[in-house]
């Protein structure tokens, strides 16, 4: 069994609230899901520590900035601007001491607040690597406590965009989720039950997801009914920090427009990611054809925002965002979203 080395790495993520929210969920589309979870479930734990923790090079001591190209109004990345921590912050040593519990709600309890915008992360596997991507999702806050929800909201599985997924079961309830300074200590019903590299990336949708909705947390311990998960892969005795972007997270997120919107043209596009030269190719498909081609400039070795407007007739299409290789024509596809113009 490996450790896990919790690490302490800087959080590249746009986690603050963009412009537009994407319309209400619908039912997930997981047919990879399957599949990779299925080939893996053979895979060593020592390919899982190599797939999360090898990479904290690439981009775990990289300084914040901003795109060369425009970054969208509202769409913030939360790259700092000067160099990032690489252990404990002075604004981790500030968080009050005093402990928060909160628990999931029950019939006797009620069992919403005010609505309200929460960060949740998914996975969607690319090239056989689960990735992290990210959507807001407007629902009633449990108990006035953001991080909370986004942990329920996670466990329903219930992405807006058709190729992100859950890798928790859905029967898996938040038995309680406590905060102390920096530190979050979440109680789940049930753990995941796959190969070394998912299950590796699910407690990273579940760090990534706390992290973002409660800043001041910095450090999540995970208990399964009130015990160290039950791993045959992994020691998750200590709090686990968010692993090293590369590796973990997606290349290139699409944050507009967001899946199922309807716009006008010219079509704002706005994309959070990294590349090859800082660079993000884009098609706009309609059906089959490529009815428009360009890119946006956003950063080499860290992350950050960018965005181009395109013209567009009217009509239902399909925005591809990828990276090249650096090499040749080779690319990668990262993400997509289909929206409609008016």
């Amino acid at each position: 069994m490996s450790t896990v080395d919790p690490g302490t790495t800087p959080r590249f993520t746009p986690d603050t609230l963009p412009p537009r929210l994407p319309p209400a969920p619908h039912r997930p589309f997981t047919r990879w899901l399957a599949p990779a979870v299925a080939a893996l479930t053979l895979v060593a734990g020592g390919t899982a520590a190599g797939f999360l923790w090898g990479r904290t090079g690439d981009g775990g001591t990289t300084p914040g900035g901003t795109a060369s190209s425009a970054a969208p109004t509202g769409a913030v990345s939360t790259a700092p601007s000067g160099a990032p921590s690489t252990g404990p912050s002075a604004a981790a040593s500030t968080v009050p001491s005093t402990s928060q519990q909160s628990t999931a709600p029950s019939a006797s309890s009620p069992a919403a607040g005010p609505v309200r915008a929460v960060p949740v992360y998914y996975i969607a596997d690319i090239n056989n690597s689960p990735r992290l991507y990210r959507e807001f999702h407007r629902v009633a806050l449990i108990q006035g406590n953001p991080a909370l929800t986004a942990v329920t909201e996670m466990l329903r599985d219930n992405a807006v965009d058709p190729d992100y997924a859950s890798l928790w079961p859905r029967s898996t309830r938040v038995l309680s989720l406590t905060t102390s300074g920096d530190l979050a200590t979440v109680d789940l019903s049930a753990f995941v039950a796959t190969g070394a590299s998912f299950e590796g990336a699910a407690v990273q949708q579940l760090v990534h997801t706390i992290t973002a909705a409660q800043p001041a947390v910095h450090r999540v311990r995970l208990l399964v009914n009130g015990d160290t998960p039950p791993s045959g892969h992994f020691d998750w005795s200590a709090p686990v920090r968010r692993a090293a972007p590369f590796g973990m997270q997606s290349n290139v997120w699409i944050l507009g427009p967001t899946e199922g919107e309807t716009v006008s043209s010219p079509v704002t596009v706005s994309v959070y990611g990294t590349g090859y030269e800082g660079n993000v190719p884009l098609r706009v498909y309609r059906g089959e054809d490529v009815v428009a081609s360009t890119f946006v400039t956003t950063m080499m070795g860290g992350f950050a925002t960018a965005r181009t407007t395109i013209d567009l007739a009217p009509g239902t299409y399909e925005l591809r965002a990828y990276n090249d290789s650096g090499l040749d024509a080779s690319l990668t596809l990262w993400d997509t979203k289909t929206f409609t113009v008016k």
